[in-house]
């Protein structure tokens, strides 16, 4: 064989070495990203939390309403600390972002029940209990689900609130109330900070009657499960 041909054949060998080594490898490649890819934990699901009102501002410091044009005065006692139970669903819309890391959606509370205890006035011949704030609603808003670590979700979320009231045999309403909302989750337990804020209507649902727009801000923290 020409000698000027060795070189052509090692060079060929060389290159096919190469190729059979990157084909060996491959696997072992696409088998390591499946090991670091990280998977979505950011789920919907139910979610059942219960705990203390607080109530803050004028609501919790006693309010009198003046309709000069009808010569109304209407007093709204101080509204005391209460409780809530809330029954809602995380609902997260498309797929995650940022490695999922993070996740949109819908924040829907479908039934809100709250109350306030209050205090008679010293004058009234009624009981304590008909002076409470009684609310049943529902809030819906978006939603961001922050996951850093693990199991550990962080829930920031804005809601519009509807409420329908009752204080002092008075009916009420609420259609443009607000919520902001602060989640720590991990795994099925859950805590909530909340601030409420807007105005209650009271005037049984005449819209002859003066109107008795009462302040209603609480604060609330809530325990509870996410299913």
């Amino acid at each position: 064989m020409n000698p000027s041909k060795y070189p052509l054949l090692a060079l060929i060998c060389l290159f096919y070495a190469h190729c059979y080594c990157q084909e060996e490898q491959s696997p072992v490649q696409t088998n390591q990203q499946r090991v670091f890819a990280r998977p979505n934990q950011i789920k919907s699901g139910f979610t059942l939390k219960l705990g203390p009102v607080i109530p803050v501002g004028a609501f919790a410091d006693g309010q009198t309403i003046l309709n000069l044009q009808a010569g109304d005065t209407a007093t709204f006692v101080p509204a005391k600390t209460g409780a809530n139970l809330g029954l809602g669903f995380l609902i997260y819309l498309g797929p995650g972002v940022a490695a999922n890391h993070l996740r949109f959606g819908i924040d829907a509370g479908f039934l809100d029940i709250w109350f306030a205890s209050a205090k008679r006035p010293p004058t009234s011949g009624k009981s304590d209990n008909e002076f409470w704030y009684y609310f049943v609603g529902q809030k819906f808003g978006p939603l961001i689900t922050i996951n850093p670590v693990d199991l550990l979700m962080i829930d920031l979320s804005y809601k519009l609130n509807a409420n329908i009231s009752w204080h002092n045999n008075d009916f009420g309403y609420n259609i443009t109330g607000q919520e902001v909302q602060l989640n720590l989750r991990y795994r099925v337990i859950l805590v909530s900070f909340l601030y409420n804020f807007g105005k209650v209507n009271y005037n049984d649902f005449d819209n002859t009657r003066p109107k008795h727009n009462t302040d209603i801000s609480t604060f609330r923290v809530l325990f509870g499960f996410k299913f």
